[in-house]
């Protein structure tokens, strides 16, 4: 069973519900634009010319945010999930890595003897 960090995990929660609110305003951004001019504008600022360069800037910039967040949720989730796999590596003694790294020579060594045989040299 892998020990995730539990900060990591929640990292990945944060950036993927970042991820989707990110992609749903760029996806429809008409809806997210009449909520916030609804909350936070003045009812007489309103131009079609104007709301439809701001829709289009939401899903321009939305879409790039949302891949941003993407890449970043990805990149945290690997992370965390090899984190066990590094701490081990990180931990070992001088020993053990001379012994591992003997033991990676003599596999490939007799790698590189098998496909010789096999090719028939």
């Amino acid at each position: 069973m892998y020990k995730v960090p539990l900060t990591s995990q929640i990292a990945c929660i944060i950036l993927t519900a970042l991820f989707f609110f990110a992609f749903s305003v760029a996806r429809e951004p008409r809806g997210w634009r009449r909520l916030f001019q609804s909350l936070f504008s003045k009812s007489g600022d309103f131009s079609v010319n104007k709301n439809k360069v701001i829709d289009e800037s939401l899903k321009k910039y939305g879409i790039c945010v949302a891949m941003v967040l993407l890449v970043a949720d990805v990149s945290l989730f690997v992370w965390g999930v090899t984190y066990p796999d590094r701490m081990k590596a990180a931990m070992q003694t001088p020993e053990e890595r001379d012994k591992l790294s003997e033991i990676r020579k003599n596999l490939g060594a007799a790698g590189s003897e098998g496909a010789r045989h096999a090719v028939g040299q």
